[in-house]
């Protein structure tokens, strides 16, 4: 008979110790060498194993003697899958005297579908939620009664009391997977027969103010009747009964059910308040009794105490707040009575005894200036601070008291008051780290722990450096594998206590090592591209911030809803496998939606002019996607957007409109498709790929234009802050619909190439340290990018742009949120001189030579991105502007902004900005003495899908466009997201 190891997967933490138990006792007490493996055979319900993956976790090996070890780790293996509800070992002996070693694999079958049969009587979907609710995605099986449990109640609490539920598991293979089956019979659902209503505070049901909306005959719902108690309980506390609460019971009977309903109405709650003024906004704030809901004792100590706080911060040290509650016979009056004292103001701070730190760093510590309102809740924290800064120092036997000296004011009836805070220091002796030492280490040089601990001879003496040391050599052990490292500090303090010696005793414990990476759940991923994300490698130390890094990597991937890293222990061995498990994502995402833009554009006039008009444009957008393509992480991508916009007339030779020319009107005149394929560390590298297909139309200031682009991109990040990245895009740019006269304005490049084909090399070098990409308070952002465009490589005209962009976040100390934001941004172009032929108006041939860059390359400025105190584009000077008014774009461009964002209440912001810049023909015209001002105001809501934005920009420095007739003097801009 075969000998046969049974381990179920409770046994995970002993199946060490019951392999060697349960293992023949004859093979281990054989006197001669252990056999040899002939053979290894793994079985999974009747089959055999040649997955690689489960045959590279065999530690037993043909050729190898048998080794309770290698049968022990090889378990291990298997049941860290948790795969298996058992691993079966048996061994036979060949003809040949070796052994065959033989794993059955019982496999486990977890649940990834749960459905619904029978009559129902509930919506199926509401049912699959209230199941995943408590039991989460994968149920396991021995969960099914329980879950059957919850589904009476369920039905119970619909009006089905008579409701049957059982539930089957139907098992599949290949893969192993389980659908947990709920039979459903709903059974008649029971309507409300009678409705009792009591009420719990005295009197009868006519002493009420209103009672609920229930209705006899209705079905049962419980749901559907506590909210129309909680409904009835709103409505009586917005009235002022703040106690209102209701409650009910059924009783279900064979011919329907018995609702009992119980009311609490409680006393009409008045609250006054008496004694010195209190601002209207600041009493809701500060006694929130009709936010709450509520008027009990704890709610009304805390107000009073708020309001004493509120004014103690206000200067009013002595303010004192009392309530009392007063019943009468239908209502309850809420008094407090405020007494808020005179108000202290700082008349000066001295401070004494100070020879160490000088007396203008202890006053910004304690936060306050001569003149402020004086509250004893801010000099205490900043005497702490002062103390706090004295033991970083060495001080750690500082001795601070703080004395307030109050001015008697000269006419008793003043309500301001002066106090003097005094300061009195007594430093002590400066403890200073005399000597820094190690003892237990083996793994670590004593100048590696030096460093890590970063304590050393000569510096101030502090506990928390100390502590701080310790923490910093444990975690660094930890990332080294050293799981049970203990790190004990000892100060010895000498001299009078003005030398502290700090000796770090260590004990190591044994490293840990991964044996095995385990991979589970990973379905259509490559299990590749998870290794390539790890850090933890087979061999290597199981590092602490190894282990969380790969966690944090697996899921920037983005294709996973959830990563767990777990530890599978080999008993007492310190080697473990890493149980990497990973639930996958769908791997189709759909999504769309609509909006509306609203800004201020330029339009053609009857005289062909340009004029500026208030702008609602529709827009709607459709987005899919397809990720993790062939389980390598690729991903293909399709947008589509289109907006609803009027499309302009273009003009003709003598600058009157062309109506004639082209279809004009609203219609889908704006479009935008993009497709686009991502290819992540191709070839390896850390280099991500992305192919873009880009077809578009676009209606511009003082053209249309249609671009077709072929777009190839590998970007890189080179670190968490910087990235680089290299591009190379063919596009077709057509422009049409023109709004300057031809002779004139229009340049020659674009009357010569109206269709251009255009090939560029571009490249970008980015520096982010932004702590958020929607909405930074804190942090910069440097990008430089260059264009490229040249006849050598398909061009038909070539020319070289560089663009500059310099953002800065900074937020202010301050109650409130705000965030200074500062940007600079500066364009220059120069095009590639060459010759071309065309036709002149006339019609006769001519050449002629261009050095210019295409109308769809050049700069432009305005609009709600740029300069906000101009409409789109509109911002330029004589060369880029026509004489009609439109924009023809520059080689040039500056653009500086600065704006001040404050939060206002919960997700609300209020900003001011000014912004400043210009747009220029020839690059080398720049001058900042020539820049056009704006500034403005704006707000901002906070939005889950990002900050919506409406901004109002004035020009400071109108001009005449024509005379007598200035430029609009404000514009308004209403989009997503912020200005920048």
């Amino acid at each position: 008979m075969p000998a046969r190891l049974r381990l179920g997967r409770a046994a995970r933490g002993v199946a060490w110790a019951a392999a060697a138990w349960l293992w023949p006792a004859t093979l281990l007490a054989q006197d001669s060498p252990a056999p040899f493996i002939t053979q290894v055979v793994v079985e999974r319900e009747g089959r055999v194993v040649t997955d690689p993956f489960i045959l590279n976790l065999l530690e037993t090996t043909p050729g190898k003697a048998l080794s309770m070890r290698d049968v022990r780790e090889t378990v291990a293996h298997l049941i860290g899958l948790d795969a298996f509800e058992d691993v079966r070992v048996m061994q036979e002996t060949t003809g040949s005297g070796g052994l065959l070693v033989r794993y059955v694999l019982v496999p486990a079958h977890p649940i990834d579908r749960v459905t619904f049969e029978g009559a129902l009587g509930v919506d199926e979907g509401d049912l699959r939620r209230l199941v995943v609710d408590q039991l989460g995605p994968s149920p396991r099986a021995a969960q099914a009664s329980s879950a059957t449990d919850t589904l009476k109640r369920a039905f119970r609490d619909r009006g089905y009391p008579q409701a049957e539920v059982t539930a089957r598991i139907q098992e599949t293979h290949n893969p192993d997977r389980a659908t947990l089956i709920f039979t459903v019979k709903a059974g008649p659902r029971a309507a409300i027969q009678d409705l009792r209503i009591t009420h719990a505070d005295g009197g009868d049901g006519a002493a009420l103010v209103e009672t609920p909306d229930l209705r006899r005959g209705t079905p049962y719902d419980r749901v559907s009747v506590e909210r129309q108690l909680q409904n009835w309980a709103d409505r009586l506390r917005a009235r002022g009964y703040y106690e209102a609460r209701a409650s009910h019971g059924v009783l279900f009977l064979p011919d329907g059910a018995v609702v009992s309903v119980t009311l609490t109405q409680g006393p009409l709650i008045r609250v006054a308040f008496d004694g010195d003024p209190l601002d209207e906004d600041d009493r809701e704030r500060l006694v929130p009794i009709r936010a709450e809901a509520s008027a009990d004792e704890d709610l009304l100590e805390d107000s009073a105490r708020a309001i004493e706080a509120f004014l103690k911060r206000q200067g009013r040290r002595d303010a004192r707040v009392d309530y009392d509650r007063v019943p009468g016979n239908n209502d309850v009056v809420i008094t407090f009575t405020i007494d808020r004292g005179p108000r202290y103001r700082v008349a000066a701070v001295r401070v004494a005894g100070n020879p160490s730190v000088p007396t203008t760093e202890i006053r910004q510590l304690l936060r306050v200036s001569d003149g402020d309102p004086f509250s004893e809740e801010t000099f205490a924290l900043g005497v702490a601070n002062v103390r706090g800064a004295y033991r970083l120092r060495g001080f750690a036997d500082v001795a601070v008291t703080a004395r307030q000296n109050v001015i008697v004011p000269e006419r008793a009836a003043d309500d301001e008051r002066r106090v003097d805070l005094v300061l009195e220091i007594v430093e002590g002796p400066r403890t200073v780290v005399g000597s820094v030492s190690f003892e237990g280490h083996t793994v670590m040089t004593e100048e590696a722990l030096r460093a890590v601990a970063a304590l050393a001879p000569g510096r101030p003496f502090s506990e928390i450096d100390v502590i701080r040391g310790r923490d910093s050599i444990e975690l660094e052990y930890r990332n080294r594998g050293y799981d049970q490292i203990l790190v004990r500090s000892n100060v010895a303090l000498t001299q009078n206590d003005t030398v502290a010696d700090v000796r770090y005793t260590v004990a190591e414990g044994p490293q840990v090592i991964v044996d095995r990476v385990l991979i589970v759940g990973a379905v259509r991923t490559d299990p590749e591209t998870i290794r390539r994300e790890l850090l933890l490698r087979p061999g290597q130390p199981l590092g602490y911030a190894d282990s969380v890094e790969s966690r944090a990597r697996l899921a920037a991937l983005g294709l996973f809803r959830r990563v767990t890293i777990e530890e599978v222990a080999h008993g007492a061995e310190p080697r473990r496998d890493v149980l990497v498990r990973v639930e996958e994502s769908p791997a189709t995402t759909v999504g769309g939606g609509v909006g509306v833009e609203g800004s201020t554009r330029l339009r053609t006039d009857e005289n062909g002019a340009a004029q500026e008009r208030v702008e609602f444009v529709p827009r709607g957008f459709f987005e899919v996607g397809r990720r993790n393509l062939w389980g390598k992480n690729r991903a293909v991508n399709l947008f589509t957007r289109v907006s609803i916009r009027y499309r302009d007339v273009g003009l003709n030779q003598d600058g009157t409109p062309a109506p004639e020319t082209t279809a004009t009107g609203y219609g889908f005149n704006e479009y935008r498709v993009v497709g686009t394929f991502r290819e992540p560390r191709v070839l390896g590298s850390r280099a991500d790929v992305l192919v873009t297909g880009i077809q578009e139309q676009a209606i511009r200031s003082s053209f249309n234009f249609a671009r077709r682009e072929l777009r190839a991109e590998a970007g890189m990040r080179l670190t968490p802050v910087y990235s680089l990245s290299g591009r190379y895009s063919f596009e077709r740019n057509e422009i049409f619909d023109e709004r300057f006269t031809t002779n004139e304005d229009q340049a020659l490049i674009d009357r010569l190439f109206p269709q251009v084909r255009l090939s560029i090399l571009s490249s970008s070098f980015l520096r982010d340290t932004r702590d958020d990409l929607v909405d930074a308070a804190r942090g910069t952002l440097i990008t430089t990018t260059a264009d490229l465009a040249m006849r050598a490589i398909g061009s038909e005209v070539g020319f070289i742009k560089t663009y500059f962009e310099l953002f800065s976040f900074k937020q202010l100390p301050a109650t409130r949120r705000m965030v200074l934001a500062l940007g600079a941004r500066l364009g220059l172009a120069n095009g590639f001189p060459r010759f071309a032929t065309g036709e002149a108006d006339d019609g006769t041939p001519i050449v002629a030579r261009v050095d210019d860059i295409p109308v769809s390359k050049r700069f432009f400025a305005g609009g709600d991105t740029t300069v906000r105190g101009f409409s789109l584009d509109r911002l330029g000077d004589e060369t880029t502007i026509s004489p009609e008014g439109f924009p023809t774009g520059g080689n040039g461009v500056v653009v500086l902004n600065s704006e001040m964002r404050v939060g206002v209440v919960g997700p609300l912001q209020a900003v001011g900005f000014v912004d400043a810049g210009n747009v220029v023909a020839r690059a080398s015209t720049l001058r900042l003495n020539e820049l056009r001002t704006t500034a403005g105001f704006g707000v901002r809501y906070r939005s889950p899908v990002g900050p919506i934005r409406l901004d109002l920009g004035f020009k400071l420095d109108r001009r005449e466009l024509s005379p007598g007739t200035l430029e609009r003097r404000s514009v308004w801009h209403i989009s997503m997201g912020q200005a920048f």
